[in-house]
């Protein structure tokens, strides 16, 4: 199954995508596209780093965001991308 989560900035989206992760029964693996380029995105790395549970896999892709989900895709995971958005604009 996927699913696209669409709303405002801070508007829960991460949170959403990842209570909906979690509740999947998969493993977890999830896709981070930030970058820190200043110290209000290195804050914002750091709160959805402690957010996210210790058994889930952590992938950092700014880039090549299509190769790291084929790469990924698999039976029995759930592969969570956060954030398209920035991704869009590392481009």
């Amino acid at each position: 199954m996927k699913q696209l989560i669409l709303g405002g900035a801070r508007s829960g989206k991460s949170t959403l995508a990842e209570h909906l992760a979690a509740s999947s029964g998969e493993r977890v693996v999830y896709v981070a596209t930030a970058t820190a380029v200043d110290e209000e995105m290195r804050a914002r790395i750091r709160h959805h780093r402690q957010r996210r549970p210790s058994g889930w896999s952590t992938v950092e892709e700014p880039i090549h965001l299509a190769r790291v989900i084929e790469k990924l895709s698999a039976p029995g995971q759930c592969v969570l991308v956060d954030c398209l958005t920035l991704w869009l604009s590392n481009l």
